[in-house]
């Protein structure tokens, strides 16, 4: 059964002409093999968006201030191994964002429309980190004769995009072949493993990332507990807190170009994770923004969180 469409606008908010921000969905879902749904993802969390105040307690500022606009759905042609410009059409979409004074905020469908969003950022901005959250990390070179099925992302990244550092948080699902990979190649990763997240800081994760930031956000990072309706629920996950703020010390200490938020997988009838990814984006958005709405005592906090 296909959503209800109840907006095409994230908040229903009323575009403006100088937007901040660019709400960009991309429902892209063609690899998928466990549980489907991801294309549904975009239009979920805009349904989501239009029933959450825009008002953030922590902030205390309201976000829809900043101004936000969305854009048309972007459908992407099948991405395989004999595309000569794969996700094209979203690149484009968030090349134009950037070059006229917009944040680009992609929601997915499947995390391999990353690919797409980061290349636009890296022919701008060629001295980037990518901070991914996710379980998996998408490190295989192919899977089912495909380079551009959902398990291998961020290793087309790092192919692609030689300059390209990768910070990886939350990860609790690898394969042998990703291991060794990361063991023996020696790339430009550092990866974050969710067993080890009461000895990482979020000062170890601020000092493994460049000036410039693309955030690649997959819901699958949290705990099922928290958000079921993802591809693959791995147990053993992150708290909506223990992200937060981790985003809040990134977004007040280094230049984010770009986002991304992928992997949203709908269950009909189900809402309260569709709200908890809508919640996620518009507080991001705000920490971006904080210092533009006024809320600069929530990044002097910061710093203690940071361990700096």
């Amino acid at each position: 059964m296909g959503l209800i469409v109840e907006t095409a606008v994230f908040g229903n908010l009323e575009p403006v002409s100088d937007p901040k921000v660019l709400i960009i969905p991309a429902p892209y879902e063609y690899t998928t093999s466990y549980i489907k749904g991801t294309k549904n993802g975009p239009q979920a969390i805009l349904n989501a968006s239009i029933h959450l105040s825009s008002f953030d307690d922590e902030l205390w500022a309201d976000l829809s201030s900043v101004g936000i606009n969305t854009n048309n759905f972007v459908l992407c042609e099948f991405v395989s191994n004999k595309t000569t410009q794969p996700f094209n059409e979203l690149e484009q979409v968030v090349k134009n964002s950037v070059i006229g004074g917009s944040l680009p905020v992609v929601i997915g469908g499947e995390n391999t429309v990353s690919y797409g969003s980061i290349k636009a950022l890296y022919d701008l901005y060629p001295d980037i980190s990518v901070l991914h959250f996710g379980a998996h990390s998408n490190l295989r070179s192919s899977f089912k004769d495909n380079k551009f099925n959902h398990t291998c992302t961020m290793r087309q990244v790092l192919d692609s995009m030689p300059e390209i550092k990768l910070v990886q948080v939350g990860i609790r699902n690898i394969s042998r072949e990703e291991a060794d990979w990361l063991q023996n190649e020696n790339p430009k990763v550092d990866v974050y493993f969710a067993k080890d997240r009461r000895q990482f800081t979020t000062g170890e994760i601020l000092s493994s990332l460049k000036k410039n930031v693309y955030i690649s956000f997959d819901f699958g990072v949290f705990d099922p507990v928290f958000m079921p309706s993802v591809l693959e629920p791995v147990p053993g996950g992150m708290s909506f807190e223990q992200v937060a703020e981790i985003l809040k010390n990134v977004c007040a200490f280094k230049d984010i170009i770009g986002m991304d938020f992928v992997g949203l997988t709908p269950i009909h009838g189900f809402y309260p994770p569709d709200f908890l990814a809508a919640k996620l984006i518009y507080k991001t958005i705000g920490y971006v923004f904080a210092k533009e709405l006024g809320a600069q005592q929530v990044q002097d906090q910061s710093l203690v969180g940071a361990g700096l």
